[in-house]
């Protein structure tokens, strides 16, 4: 089968959207489909992958401009390609499949103004991506252009229905899968701190200020790791200000994120919006207990007091702190880790991919149907 990929950056090592489209293609290649990806930012995977590349040109200078012409030049390319199919991974204009792996951007801003200051929320209406990107998804959604829906939670789902109305029936969740062979328990450096991570970039979504607060009300001896791209400096601030700046440090971006798990004891992520984190499935894989807010689709995934915990309120510092601290607790984090670990080997990732399988032969098998 010929299989359109709509994908604005093809790249391996970046974020977890990106490592996982780039982990769907290699497994949908290797059953022998032909793989078009229509992308405007591609590196050497492309090529060692031999999928078959359509450069989209976008329109640079400002945010939305490129959103915008990346939608629209994917349009005219994909009216001249030979796909049987079209599987869309970004907000787009018309495709067969889109998988609503960045959630919805309508219910992001609804969380977000609950968070921000006064003058933000401002910002945010003015702001012509955020008027850019509901308006794409508005198309995305649209039962008139997409024929099937795939999230990755049943929050997401239920999200899409509330704000765009689309059928439920034509809405399938498959989770996340976990790469439990590349992410896998490694020994635990002998020391007295215990070190909470925090990975993803863009810092105020992932919830890096509560982390901070959380941190200083955990006993001296927790210390915090963020990994990702961000603003360091108003949390380097708010850290001196608490007095925990020397418990806190920031990594960057590592491509071997492996050796960041390995260095960690337990993955902190307590976003005010996320559809479903791959970091916390890559952190139980790797014997990681996850402590996340509700928010997050992976806490589906998530049992209080055995593989992590889930706080309802990722502003809620003290819940937050309280949910951390059971785990400080030797035997208690045992188990936790063992437990996380048998959460990540039950959501593998060819089981993600079976499952999206599963809704490409159900759309085929419509086509064929007299």
């Amino acid at each position: 089968m010929k299989i359109g990929i709509i994908k604005q950056r093809f790249v391996r090592l970046s974020g977890g959207s990106e490592r996982y489209t780039t982990g769907l293609v290699a497994a949908l290649k290797k059953m022998g489909h032909e793989l078009h990806v229509f992308t405007a930012q591609w590196d050497s995977s492309a090529e060692e992958q031999g999928v078959i590349l359509h450069p989209v040109r976008v329109v640079g200078g400002f945010s939305f401009t490129r959103q915008w012409s990346f939608a629209r030049g994917c349009q005219r390319a994909i009216e001249r390609a030979p796909c049987d199919l079209v599987f869309s991974l970004e907000r787009s204009l018309r495709q067969d499949i889109a998988r609503a792996g960045g959630g919805c951007h309508r219910e992001w801003m609804e969380q977000r103004y609950r968070y921000a200051p006064f003058w933000k929320r401002i910002l945010l209406r003015i702001n012509p991506l955020h008027a850019v990107l509901i308006r794409l998804e508005q198309k995305t959604y649209s039962p008139q252009n997409t024929r099937f829906i795939i999230a990755n939670s049943h929050r997401g789902k239920e999200e899409i229905i509330r704000h765009y109305g689309f059928p439920a029936e034509r809405i399938f969740v498959v989770h996340n899968g976990a790469d439990y062979e590349r992410f896998k328990p490694s020994l635990r450096p002998s020391r007295d701190a215990f070190v909470m991570l925090l990975v993803g970039s863009g810092f105020e979504r992932k919830g890096v200020e509560f982390a901070i607060r959380a941190l200083a009300r955990l006993p001296a001896r927790v210390q915090l790791s963020i990994a990702g791209k961000g603003r360091r400096g108003p949390y380097l601030r708010l850290a001196r200000k608490l007095g925990v700046a020397e418990r806190l440090e920031f990594l960057g971006t590592n491509a071997r994120i492996e050796a960041v798990y390995a260095d960690a004891d337990l993955l902190v992520h307590p976003a005010i919006y996320e559809p479903f984190s791959n970091a916390c499935l890559e952190a139980m894989a790797c014997g990681l207990p996850v402590v996340s807010s509700r928010i997050n689709g992976a806490s589906e995934v998530i049992v209080s007091g055995q593989n992590g915990a889930v706080v309802e309120d990722p502003g809620d510092i003290a819940a937050l702190a309280s949910a951390v601290e059971p785990f400080l607790d030797a035997k208690t984090y045992a188990a936790a880790s063992v437990a996380a670990r048998r959460t990540a080997e039950s959501l593998p990732f060819n089981r993600n991919v079976e499952e999206t399988l599963e809704v490409i032969r159900k759309l085929k098998s419509e086509r064929a149907a007299p």
